[in-house]
């Protein structure tokens, strides 16, 4: 029988899963003029091309401080030649891969231990352990020949498996001809399946019965879909196919063909990507396998064999020897090989391919860039990467980064199977990311002299989950955060309307008897003084009719415009109340019709998202849960944000002058905004709309090779759109529409490099 305690669990999942679903993703849809005179403010707007050798009074416009300037005009550092490691691991770590510099062994999915000899199982499973229960191992409901127990027993999780199991991952596949044949037994460790299989990634692709009409929880399709004469695990070419999102290394019309698979820098040319995990060809090392053992000779680099990832990334130029060149900026970065638990085994678990990246491989290796808004996880981790500012010299490191996944921990991987878990099977979602940062600073500590030096101030942690750092563990309390979420009071409780990310409701287990808010109690969400805010992650496609993309600046008809959650199914912690209150008032009082407000869902606000934004006047920005994704789409397509937050700083609001551009009103004035967006003069809306057109590319990230050629060949698209003519002579009559579209180079100043310029302000702060 199911459990009350897996049935809770599986409930939780599927809503969990529809919700950050919804909450990341804007569904697919389909002015007010400023189109008179040109006023005083259009000297402000920028007429310059943006690239590597244009003006710092142009590229360091609309900034508080010093910080840009003092990035551009500092003394250069030499670039010395990187130190390399010669530490042996034990048994050359099995399976595993070692790391030269302290002689440990980074084991993959299904392997763990000082030599990654011992099997760590993630077996499927129809139930999940009870947070009372004592046990180490997960539970299981296969038999040893990986098929499940019993079809028609009661029980459900996401890893119900009706076909074979494959253990170390939790994934389904088929049984049967088009089936998967794992390794005998005997085999050595690491041997591959005999045969891989066709995957059957979630229940949907499951059968609903057994072959004589049984019922089975959860499955979807009709049995002879599967497993039928002309089923999908039996035949070459079957009547039905499976959904294709997952595993990312099998793709095709029947998820069979061989397919690259995302690692953070792709293993730089000198390894193989295991979803996720880099196994690095013979003397090299690191997550990424971008350090080659001592008394070695480098070895080219095997990108060049492999395009449609050379498309995507570089090897590190910290790698090189000789140096690219003598000298270069700080600061200089020390990225982490983290113990993979904490990074690379969650994107092995993560199973489906657009979760938990920012971009991902489809058929015929063809890249995608992921809407998954927790994307700068990764995006920021393959940037620093593959980034001049990275050094392998901690001694000389300005900063330490620590690249942790825990949003991907928080989702798919929590409770999809009954492993992994940090400490304790029960609580809120974010508690395992709270234990899981306390467990990294101990390894850290463990493993390198680093943390203690400085107290851990020259250290950085990301957090772009929803309430951002509010649940930070103390002892992170020195380090610099960049967070989306800028909350700034001192005394603080959860408002999000996710109880499972609930982090002022305590929760006491048996392994952790005292609670865990005494981990996190008593400091800030965000220190404005030490911490950033920074944009979210927004693919190309989700801007790509914005003028910022070089398409032609449309007349500003919609005055006010919001599409998203207005909370009709949620509690009044949802938005702080404010989507709801302004959405009733829109939809009560015909705004849409009388002044050409929308408000709304995906079903009462139809049409293309970006070509909205890009002829919106005002963009309400209101909380959800936590941080709101609006001010990026205000921002990126030159609409005038209105931020309803109060207590809030939004995304860079410490290093621009964002009342230039941007509306506040007080959470209790949230009503009155048709009356406070109607009073402002249209001369200050034109300077706001020019101010934003001199920052809003600083909102973006641009600054990888795959991520600017997709953003170049947009804007080519856009600059030969019919409408980029119109728009000329609409300027030649000086009938000016700001912003202006951007024109430049896409990778110059963007929000990757905003971050290295501020961080090397911080510099002496943290000494």
């Amino acid at each position: 029988m199911v459990t009350h305690n897996s049935s809770r669990m599986w409930n939780n999942w599927l809503f969990f899963s529809v919700l950050n679903v919804a909450l990341c993703l804007v569904f697919p849809l389909a002015g007010f003029g400023n189109d008179g005179p040109t006023s005083s403010h259009l000297s402000q707007e920028r007429k310059v091309a943006l690239t590597e050798d244009a003006p710092l009074s142009l590229r360091c416009s609309s900034i508080k401080g010093s910080w840009c300037l003092d990035f551009h005009l500092q003394k250069e550092v030499p670039w010395r030649t990187a130190p390399r490691g010669a530490v042996e691991c034990p048994d050359n770590c099995n399976v595993g891969r070692c790391n030269y510099d302290t002689g440990y062994c980074d084991c993959p999915v299904g392997w763990a231990g000082p030599a990654c000899k011992m099997r760590q199982k993630r077996p499927c499973t129809n139930s999940f352990r009870s947070p009372e229960d004592n046990r180490t191992e997960p539970l299981s409901h296969i038999g040893p020949d990986k098929r499940d127990l019993n079809w028609t027993a009661m029980g459900l999780t996401p890893s119900r498996c009706y076909g074979i199991c494959d253990d170390d991952f939790g994934l389904c596949y088929c049984d049967g001809p088009m089936g998967r044949i794992p390794a005998p037994d005997d085999a050595p460790p690491g041997t591959p399946p005999i045969r891989r299989g066709r995957p059957l990634i979630n229940l949907h692709d499951m059968p609903n019965t057994t072959y004589d009409g049984k019922p089975v929880p959860g499955g979807v399709q009709p049995y002879d879909n599967v497993y039928g004469p002309e089923g999908y695990c039996n035949v070459t070419k079957p009547k039905w196919a499976a959904g294709c999102g997952g595993p990312e290394d099998l793709n095709g019309e029947y998820c069979d063909e061989p397919n690259e698979s995302f690692c953070p820098g792709g293993c730089s040319g000198h390894g193989t990507c295991n979803l996720g995990f880099c196994k690095c060809d013979e003397g090299y090392y690191g997550h990424d396998c971008a350090r080659r053992k001592a008394g070695l000779p480098l070895l080219p680099s095997r990108l060049g064999d492999i395009p449609w990832v050379a498309n995507q990334v570089h090897e590190p130029p910290a790698a090189m020897e000789p140096v690219p060149k003598p000298m270069r900026k700080r600061p200089l970065i020390y990225v982490y090989d983290l113990e993979p638990m904490y990074q690379s085994k969650l994107l092995q678990y993560r199973l489906a391919s657009a979760w938990c990246t920012h971009r991902y491989y489809i058929r015929r290796n063809q890249t995608r860039f992921s809407e998954w808004c927790y994307g700068v996880e990764s995006a920021l981790h393959e940037y620093l990467l593959i980034s001049e500012h990275r050094t392998f010299d901690p001694e000389e490191a300005d900063f330490f980064y620590v690249p942790y996944y825990g949003t991907c921990m928080i989702w798919p991987v929590l409770h999809w199977a009954d492993f992994p878990y940090f400490h304790t099977t029960g609580g809120p979602r974010i508690l395992q990311v709270i234990n899981m940062l306390v467990e990294i600073v101990e390894w850290i500590d463990k493993m390198h002299p680093f943390w203690r030096r400085r107290g851990g101030r020259d250290h950085i942690f990301l957090f772009p989950h929803d309430e951002g750092a509010c649940w930070a563990p103390n002892v992170l309390l020195n380090a610099t955060w960049l967070t989306h979420w800028g909350r700034t009071d001192l005394v603080h409780e959860s408002k999000t309307s996710f109880e499972a990310d609930n982090y002022t409701k305590d929760y006491v287990g048996w392994r952790q008897p005292e609670g865990f808010v005494k981990l996190i109690r008593g400091h800030p969400c965000y220190d404005p003084v030490k911490d950033l805010v920074i944009p979210i992650w927004r693919p190309p496609q989700h801007y790509w009719r914005s003028p910022l993309l070089s398409a032609p600046a449309k007349p500003r008809d919609i005055f006010l415009f919001f599409r998203g959650d207005v909370g009709k199914r949620r509690t009044i912690l949802y938005s702080r109340g404010v989507r709801q209150k302004i959405y009733k008032l829109a939809k009560d009082n015909d705004w849409a019709v009388k002044y050409r407000v929308l408000i709304g869902d995906g079903s009462d606000v139809p049409g293309d998202y970006s070509d909205m934004l890009s002829r919106s006047l005002f963009c309400l920005v209101a909380t959800g849960d936590g941080w709101s994704a609006r001010t990026e789409d205000a921002v990126l397509h030159g609409c005038i944000p209105v931020v309803i937050i109060d207590g809030v700083h939004i995304k860079f609001e410490t290093v621009f002058n964002v009342d230039d551009f941007t509306i506040r009103i007080p959470e209790a004035n949230a009503s009155r905004i048709l009356e406070i967006l109607q009073a402002i003069p249209e001369a200050k809306v034109r300077s706001m709309q020019a101010h934003l057109g001199r920052v809003w590319h600083r909102y973006r990230y641009a600054n990888l090779p795959g991520l600017a050629s997709e953003l170049r060949r947009h804007m080519e698209n856009n600059v030969a759109d019919p409408l980029s003519r119109e728009a000329a002579e609409l300027s030649a009559r000086k009938e000016v529409r700001l912003p202006r579209p951007f024109k430049g180079d896409p990778a110059v100043d963007d929000a990757f490099t905003t971050i290295m310029q501020w961080l090397y302000s911080r510099i002496p702060f943290t000494r």
